[in-house]
């Protein structure tokens, strides 16, 4: 059975002030049942009460409503409450569900909490019975929210944790699920499009305890990956000069970072799958195994069951990965942080170059959080440095003049020829830029080589290099 993939875009953590008051859901079929338990929960403090019979997308009302407790019919036509919980917790693992019904049997209150309901409250209710089911509620979301709470103050002191940047919800709660995953050795499986940060969420979950032993399986070649992960004997083969200690020993006591582990072959497959059903390996050329400790975290750029599907990626082997499991967002679905992560890398850059940037100038941001994105924060992060080294001198808000012409700026392409679109090499990129300060010094080649920080020689041979083409 597969874990459940964490939702990072459920529900954020509650303030304390906002546990005082809730928004609730009640899914009932008889109008007098529900018009009844609403003014009953209306009577015990200014909650938010929405009304609904029994809808034909359960999932969709929840995300429409974004409610923080749901109250359920157990018997209705065409749906019951146990297919309520279901969907609830698919959409938000953490919403309390609490079955309301006239089978007050304890078997099916049994059978309720067992399929993951908050609590049961059986018919003819109550006001008393429906008040205590209110304050169980309010009490559990004060103590997320104290936890919620003490999370924050952790992340404030811990660097791994504040490297992944955004307020959005989904980068707030995928922060709380690192707090929450750090102490298990279960092995993890993070799933995200290229440049979402998989790394980045590898390092906060290792949170420097042990070794962290990370190797890109797409970038190593199949005759050498057994070697770099098992290690070998000397003279196992030709070139084996000395003994060497394989990744996987490396990692001891610490995490193993697979990166694309996708890509690995069907007969790596087999052999990690031994690995970690044995915690065992034997070294390419020894006679006796070797006992391992590590924690798996493993990173994919595809979605592994989508692959098992088209006969790519062992099936067994998915299920020893993914004990634990999160989806990163790709950028786009948080464009809330964009101008966030833009500043953080508008500010690391100027350092980097010598600039006085401080700041994007609105129409900049206003291109950056409109964009697609398909290379997600790396591609931001290119184009954010691209855009600050091409950048007028002695500005300290960066112009959308400076991103790429496909941004709504002029950038690298400043100067190129009519009808040419397509990107720039690192030569013309130079070519521009050194263009450009000469153009903001008036032609003064000596003014422009200081700014460029390169000596007046240097300055006059790029010119004529990148003049060669035109004389041609």
């Amino acid at each position: 059975m597969n874990s459940p993939k964490f939702n990072v875009f459920a529900g954020a953590e509650p303030t304390p002030e906002e546990s005082a008051t809730l928004r609730i859901l009640i899914i009932e079929d008889e109008p007098d049942v529900a018009r009844l338990l609403k003014r009953v929960i209306e009577s015990c403090g200014g909650h938010e009460v929405r009304l609904e019979g029994v809808p034909s997308d359960v999932a969709g009302c929840l995300r429409d409503f974004a409610p923080d407790l749901v109250l359920t019919d157990l018997m209705m036509p065409g749906l019951d409450g146990f297919e309520v919980i279901r969907q609830a917790k698919a959409v938000d693992e953490d919403l309390p569900v609490v079955v309301v019904s006239a089978f007050a049997t304890l078997e099916n209150a049994v059978e309720a909490v067992k399929a993951g309901a908050f609590d049961f409250l059986a018919k003819p209710f109550s006001p008393e019975s429906v008040e205590l089911m209110l304050a169980k509620v309010a009490r559990n979301r004060q103590m997320r929210a104290r936890a919620a709470s003490l999370c924050r103050q952790m992340q404030a002191r811990d660097g791994d944790l504040a490297a992944l940047l955004g307020e959005s919800r989904a980068m707030q709660n995928l922060r709380i699920w690192i707090c929450r995953v750090r102490e298990p050795r279960t092995n993890v499986l993070i799933e995200g499009e290229s440049g979402t940060g998989k790394e980045l969420v590898a390092r906060a979950i290792h949170a420097g305890r042990g070794p962290f032993v990370a190797i890109n399986m797409a970038a190593i070649p199949d005759e050498l990956a057994e070697s770099e992960l098992f290690g070998h004997r000397k003279g196992a083969f030709t070139g084996a000069a000395r003994d060497r200690i394989g990744l996987l020993q490396e990692a001891g006591n610490g995490v193993l970072f697979l990166d694309e582990v996708n890509a690995m072959s069907p007969m790596l497959q087999a052999k990690l799958l031994r690995v970690l059903q044995e915690k065992r390996m034997r070294p390419v050329g020894a006679n006796q195994e070797v006992e391992l400790n590590f924690r798996l975290l493993a990173a994919s750029n595809r979605e592994l069951e989508t692959l098992i599907e088209a006969g790519q990626f062992r099936r067994d082997l998915y299920h020893r990965l993914n004990v634990l499991s999160v989806r990163l967002p790709p950028l786009r679905e948080r464009r809330e942080d964009i101008p966030l992560l833009a500043e953080h890398f508008v500010q690391r850059y100027a350092r980097a170059h010598g600039r006085r940037l401080r700041r994007l100038a609105p129409e900049a941001a206003a291109a950056l959080i409109a964009a697609d994105w398909s290379g997600n924060v790396r591609e931001l992060e290119n184009i954010v440095e691209q855009a600050v080294i091409l950048c007028p001198e002695g500005r300290t808000d960066l112009p959308l003049t400076s991103l790429p012409a496909r941004l709504g700026g002029e950038g690298w392409q400043l100067d190129a020829a009519p009808g040419v679109s397509r990107p720039a090499t690192l030569d013309e990129v130079e070519r521009q830029y050194i263009l450009s300060v000469l153009r903001q010094t008036g032609g003064n080649k000596a003014q422009a080589a200081r700014i460029l920080n390169i000596d007046y020689k240097t300055l006059l041979r790029k010119l004529s290099a990148a003049a060669e083409p035109e004389a041609g």
